[in-house]
């Protein structure tokens, strides 16, 4: 997300630093750091444009739905909506570069401080078939994402979702947190994470939002909504964790399904089996062994708020029409 692009500009979307920074602090409650928030927001303009033209990163303005949360368009994606192309095109990067190595199955084990001053100088490192090897270092940054995969961390600082089905990088397991509070660095908001409510198991590839953003909801086994799910993706992930088995079924029709089909992550949903049709809502509750009846009145309910005949009983105010068959789930 950025504000202020050129991308946004060409395709006529007017956004600043400071309403991208309201968005942020009316979904964080006020929580973060103003300071910090709006110094982001100001330079997110200048990480995208310099990724797309000093690195050669293909990025471009996401303009086929909004992300809940957002007032303007203003995510900057590549084609296939992966982070995946992103990481082969850093690597790409780098590999032209003389200046840059980058070292891969070599995990650092501890950071070296001097003991006086505790300083960070250097780095253990276990290279691959060659055991420990001491780097020095002139600058130490601890870049190491968080501790999704760090179950003893989970359950100290996040225990909502210590046993949530785990869908990150297998690194994410807490040390760089860990070696820098061993040298006496702060933290803060420690039980802050980004869940997904739309994680397709045990396929684990995303369905992808969009389906939700474009007029989906979500039942669980007794074929029953139980979340607003416009209020997002992370959001409502904790509200599926709360459901019988952890399981909900995602409901679309035939308009979401052609809406979505040109994300990558849905396409692999497809072709793993996760996706299944029904001429009738009866036809997709029995794929999914749901209460057919039930299922019927979820789906009348929420196509009447749907169509503007009544509100929705969970608060939901983004529709985008009722759902017609042949249905999905």
């Amino acid at each position: 997300p950025a504000a202020g692009t050129r991308f946004q500009k060409a395709a006529g979307i007017d956004d600043t630093p400071e309403r991208m920074a309201e968005d942020i602090f009316k979904k964080n409650n006020y929580e973060s750091d103003p300071e910090i928030t709006l110094h982001l927001c100001r330079e997110s303009r200048n990480l995208v444009e310099w990724l797309v033209d000093s690195v050669g990163i293909h990025l471009d303005i996401v303009t086929d739905f909004i992300y809940p949360g957002h007032s303007r368009h203003r995510i900057h994606a590549p084609s296939t909506r992966k982070g995946e192309q992103i990481v082969k095109e850093l690597r790409a990067a780098i590999s032209n570069r003389k200046d840059i190595l980058l070292v891969q199955q070599a995990p650092v084990r501890d950071l070296i401080a001097a003991e006086a001053e505790g300083d960070v100088i250097g780095l253990e490192v276990e290279i691959f078939g060659q055991g420990i090897n001491r780097v020095r270092a002139r600058k130490v940054i601890l870049a190491c994402n968080g501790f999704g995969n760090n179950k003893e961390m989970l359950r100290k600082y996040i225990p909502e979702m210590a046993d949530a089905f785990y869908f990150g990088h297998e690194g994410n397991t807490g040390e760089g947190i860990l070696w820098g509070m061993d040298l006496g660095a702060a933290t803060q908001h420690m039980g802050a994470y980004q869940a997904h409510g739309s994680v397709a198991y045990p396929h684990a590839t995303l369905l992808t939002w969009v389906v939700i953003v474009n007029g989906g909801f979500q039942v669980n086994k007794e074929g029953k909504r139980f979340s607003n799910e416009y209020t997002g993706y992370s959001d409502h992930a904790i509200e599926v964790l709360n459901q019988e088995d952890q399981i909900a079924i995602e409901i679309f029709d035939e308009r979401i399904y052609q809406s979505v089909l040109g994300f990558e992550d849905f396409n692999q949903c497809i072709e793993m089996g996760a996706v299944k049709k029904g001429q009738t809502i009866e036809a997709l509750a029995d794929l999914f062994q749901l209460p057919s009846k039930q299922l019927r009145r979820t789906l009348e309910t929420y196509n009447k708020a749907a169509e503007g005949k009544g509100e929705d009983p969970l608060g939901r105010q983004d529709f985008q029409g009722p759902l017609r068959p042949p249905y999905y789930g």
